[in-house]
């Protein structure tokens, strides 16, 4: 009975390092997830093509 026990102990412990780590990587993914939109939203590509057309973005 006493191996039972401590092969279901060993199973649970097994499946809650699973679990800590599938969280841990959807946490991540949305950090970085709303971070990429936040800085590409941010981009302001208007200015960059006025640039383009009038010559500012080609003076070195």
């Amino acid at each position: 009975m006493h191996d039972i026990i401590e092969h279901y102990g060993k199973v649970i412990v097994a499946l809650a390092g699973v679990l800590a780590a599938v969280l841990l990587t959807v946490a991540v993914v949305k950090i970085v997830n709303t971070k990429t939109t936040t800085a590409v939203d941010n981009i302001s590509y208007e200015q960059q093509i006025q640039d383009a057309i009038s010559g500012e973005g080609s003076k070195e």
